[in-house]
C-alpha cells in the first residue's frame, strides 16, 4: 500500500500530452487549496509512510515541503516523492538528503525522446529535459539514487528509437540507477491514437528489446519482468498493483490524500475526471466477471494467465470501462508466454502449466465473491497445508460487502466528495425511513388489498408500534415471498416483507402465502399487476427515461432503497406504476412527510445513468457512483435518464450524468504537444 499525499491535486508545471490525470484537468477538478494539518491527520489515520505526489508536488511552497518531510521523517522514519524533476534545485537535493527522501523521477528518455512531456514550446521542453537529465546525474553523484518511471510511446519506443533508448539506459546504469519501471501508454484521449500510441506489435518489440538488454546492465532492473516471472511461480507478495486485482472503487494499493484531507483513489481510475472518495468496503466484482466473460467480448474466460494477470489494471481497460480487461492484453499475454517458456527451459514448471492452477482459480473466485483478495502465495500456502478445498470457509468472518440480497451483491457507493456524502447520505437514510412508514400509512387506503415493502428486521419494532397506533393490521413474511421487492435498506443482513392493511386483508395474504397459492397472494397486494410480473426495463438496449411531473417512479435509485414503489416498474413510463407512485406520495404528504417527499422528488429528478456490463451494474448520479453484481443472466444494457445535473455538492465531470464544464478543443501536434482552447459551456 502506498499513501499518496497530493496537496495540489493534479496541478503540474508540464502538459504531458498523454497524462492519465488530464481528465481531471479537463473537468476543472485539478487544484484545491491545501491544509497541511488535514493532510497529516488523514495520513496518520491511514497509517504508514507516504509518497508526495501530484501533478507536480514541487510546486508547493518550499517551507511547506520541508514541514511535511520533517514530519514524515519523525513519524515514519523516511519519505518518498514522485516528480518530473524539472523544478529540482540544489536546495531540494539537500532537503532530500536531510529528510531521507527517496526520489522517483518520471522521464521518457533523453532529448527528443522526452518531447511528449511538454513544457510550453519545443525549446522549453528540450531545456526542461536537459535539466532533468542533469538532476539525475546530480542525485547519483550525491548517492541519492533515484528510481525512474518511463512511459513507452511513439516518441521514444518506435523501432528506430529503441537503440537510442537502450544506449540511454546503459548511461543510466553506469551512473548507478537501479530501478526502472516501464509503463505502456494509458490512452484517455483518443486523439493520441495514430500519434503517440504504439500498436500491440510495436509495444511487444519495445518490451522485448528492454528484456534482452537487461542482462547486460550492471545495476538496472525492470520490475515488470521480475513481476511476471514471480507471478508465474506464485510469488506475488511484492507484485505491482497492476497484477493484484485492483478494485477501482477503493484502489487498495493507493490511498490518496487530497489537499483538503479527503481520501481518494488511484488517479488512473478517474475516467470521469472526478476524484471520487473511497467506497466503504472493497469489492472484486470485476475479476469474477472477467473470469466468466468471453475473450471475444473483452473478458478473460479460458485464459491460462488469468490467475496471474487478472485482466490487469482497470485504468487501462478497453473503452475506459473498468469492467473490461486491459486493452494491452496482447502485449501481456506475449510476455507471459515468453517468460513461461524460459522457466520451462530452466526446469521450473510455472503454475500456468500445472493442474493445480484450476484449483487455485476456484479458490480465488470464491474468495473474490466473499469480498476477499488473497495473494496466490497465500493460496498456495493453503494447498501445501492440505487446506485448499476448505480454505475459504476457514477464513475470517465475511465483510459486509459479501452479504447477498435477492438482486445480487450489496451496492458499494463512492461519493464525489465528503461534503456530498455528508449532505445527501443522511437525507437518503431519512427518506428510506419515510418509505417504510408510508407502507403502514398506505395500509389504510385500500379495502381488500395490502401495501407491502421489503424492510430490515431492525425496523420491525418501530413499524409494529406505528401500525398499532394507527389501527392497521400488519405481518412480516420472509423476503422470499416477493423476491424482486426493492429493499428499503440494501445493506441490512436480515430483512423480510412487511404487509399492511385491514386485519382481514393481512390474514388473507398470510393464508395465501402459507397455502402456496401464489396467484391469490399476489392478487391481494396493492402493486400494479404488470409490475409484479417482473421488471423488463433492463431488456432494452438503450432507454432514455423522461420525468413525468418531476416525479417519475423509475427504479434507477432502487439499489439505494430509494423507490416509492415496492417493486421496480415493469417499464419506463408505466402508467399504472405512475398512478401507484402518486398515491403513495400523497399518503406520505398526508402523513406529514413533506420534507422527505421533497428530498426524494429532488433525487428522482437527477440525471442518472445505469449500465450493465459483464454482469456488473454501475449507476452514476451527479453526486455518486455505485456498483453491484447484476442478477444472473443480465444482459449488457445502458439506460440514460435525462434530468438535473446541477445539484447540491455535485462535481463537474466529463460526461453524462455529471455537469459538464466548458469544453476544450485539443490540438495534438506531430511532436506530441497539446494546445487547448475553451469553446462552449456544457
Amino acid at each position: 500500500m502506498t499513501i499518496e499525499l497530493r496537496p495540489l491535486g493534479v496541478a503540474c508545471n508540464l502538459a504531458c500530452s498523454y497524462c492519465y490525470q488530464q481528465p481531471q484537468r479537463d473537468a476543472g477538478n485539478h487544484r484545491t487549496p491545501y491544509d497541511l494539518e488535514k493532510i497529516k491527520a488523514e495520513a496518520e489515520r491511514i497509517g504508514g509512510p507516504f509518497t508526495l505526489f501530484g501533478g507536480e508536488p514541487l510546486l508547493m511552497k518550499f517551507d511547506d515541503l520541508e514541514h511535511l518531510f520533517a514530519w514524515g521523517l519523525e513519524r515514519f522514519g523516511a519519505n518518498t516523492i514522485q516528480t518530473n524533476g524539472v523544478l529540482i534545485e540544489g536546495r531540494h537535493i539537500d532537503l532530500f538528503r536531510r529528510y531521507k527522501v527517496s526520489v522517483g523521477i518520471s522521464i521518457d528518455g533523453p532529448g527528443p525522446m522526452n518531447d511528449a512531456r511538454w513544457n510550453g514550446s519545443l525549446e522549453k521542453t528540450r531545456q526542461a529535459t536537459a535539466r532533468v537529465e542533469g538532476v539525475i546525474a546530480q542525485l547519483c553523484e550525491a548517492r541519492q539514487i533515484p528510481s525512474l518511471i518511463v512511459t513507452l510511446h511513439g516518441g521514444n519506443a518506435s523501432g528506430e528509437k529503441i537503440p537510442e533508448m537502450i544506449e540511454w539506459m546503459h548511461r543510466l546504469d553506469t551512473m548507478g540507477i537501479r530501478n526502472v519501471r516501464l509503463h505502456l501508454l494509458e490512452v484517455d484521449d483518443e486523439s493520441l491514437r495514430g500519434r503517440l500510441v504504439l500498436s500491440a506489435r510495436q509495444n511487444i518489440s519495445a518490451l522485448l528489446a528492454f528484456a534482452q538488454a537487461e542482462p547486460r546492465f550492471t545495476n538496472i532492473r525492470f520490475d515488470l519482468f521480475r513481476d511476471i516471472e514471480n507471478l508465474l511461480e506464485g510469488k506475488d507478495g511484492k507484485a505491482s498493483c497492476i497484477w493484484r486485482a485492483c478494485d477501482p472503487y477503493t484502489t487498495e494499493a493507493v490511498q490518496g490524500v487530497e489537499g483538503n484531507g479527503q481520501s481518494s483513489n488511484c488517479g488512473r481510475t478517474n475516467k470521469d475526471g472526478i476524484d471520487f472518495i473511497k467506497a466503504q468496503v472493497p469489492g472484486f466484482e470485476r475479476y469474477v466477471a472477467l473470469f466468466n466473460a468471453p475473450q471475444s467480448d473483452h473478458g478473460c474466460a479460458g485464459c491460462r494467465f488469468f490467475l496471474m494477470c487478472k485482466g490487469q489494471c482497470p485504468g487501462t481497460a478497453v473503452g475506459g470501462d473498468w469492467r473490461n480487461r486491459t486493452e494491452n492484453c496482447e502485449e501481456w499475454k506475449h510476455l507471459f508466454q515468453l517468460i513461461e517458456s524460459r522457466l520451462v527451459l530452466a526446469g521450473r514448471i510455472p503454475l500456468t502449466l500445472q493442474p493445480l492452477r484450476l484449483e487455485l482459480e476456484r479458490f480465488q473466485i470464491t474468495a473474490w465473491k466473499q469480498g476477499r483478495n488473497p495473494s496466490i502465495s497465500k493460496t498456495l500456502g493453503y494447498f501445501h497445508q492440505g487446506l485448499l478445498p476448505a480454505g475459504p470457509a476457514a477464513e475470517p468472518e465475511p465483510q459486509p460487502s459479501e452479504i447477498k440480497n435477492g438482486s445480487g451483491s450489496i451496492p458499494r457507493i463512492s461519493w464525489v466528495s465528503n461534503a456530498a456524502r455528508s449532505f445527501w447520505q443522511p437525507r437518503m437514510e431519512q427518506v428510506r425511513t419515510m418509505l417504510e412508514d408510508v407502507t403502514v400509512h398506505a395500509g389504510r387506503l385500500h379495502s381488500g388489498r395490502c401495501s407491502v415493502r421489503r424492510v430490515p428486521e431492525s425496523s420491525l419494532e418501530r413499524l409494529a408500534g406505528l401500525a398499532g397506533r394507527m389501527g392497521v393490521g400488519h405481518a412480516f413474511l420472509p423476503a422470499s415471498a416477493l423476491t424482486h421487492a426493492v429493499p428499503s435498506d440494501p445493506w441490512a443482513e436480515r430483512s423480510g416483507l412487511l404487509v399492511c392493511g385491514e386485519p382481514s386483508s393481512v390474514a388473507s395474504v398470510q393464508a395465501a402465502w402459507a397455502d402456496g397459492d401464489r396467484g391469490a397472494f399476489l392478487a391481494r397486494l396493492e402493486v400494479p399487476p404488470c409490475c409484479l410480473a417482473g421488471h423488463s426495463a433492463s431488456a432494452e438496449a438503450l432507454s432514455t427515461v423522461h420525468l413525468d411531473d418531476g416525479f417519475s417512479p423509475h427504479s434507477l435509485l432502487a439499489p439505494l432503497g430509494l423507490s416509492l414503489l415496492p417493486v421496480a416498474p415493469c417499464q419506463p413510463g408505466c402508467r399504472h406504476a405512475l398512478d401507484a407512485a402518486r398515491t403513495l406520495r400523497q399518503a406520505a404528504l398526508d402523513g406529514g412527510y413533506g420534507t422527505e417527499v421533497d428530498w426524494l422528488q429532488e433525487m428522482m429528478a437527477w440525471s442518472i445513468s445505469w449500465t450493465d456490463r459483464h454482469g456488473i451494474t454501475e449507476v452514476k448520479a451527479p453526486v455518486f457512483k455505485l456498483c453491484f453484481l447484476a442478477p444472473p443472466g443480465a444482459a449488457d444494457t445502458a439506460i440514460l435518464k435525462q434530468g438535473v445535473s446541477h445539484v447540491a455538492f455535485a462535481t463537474q465531470g466529463l460526461g453524462f450524468p455529471f455537469s459538464v464544464p466548458a469544453r476544450k478543443t485539443i490540438t495534438l501536434h506531430a511532436d506530441g504537444r497539446r494546445a487547448a482552447a475553451c469553446v462552449n459551456s456544457g
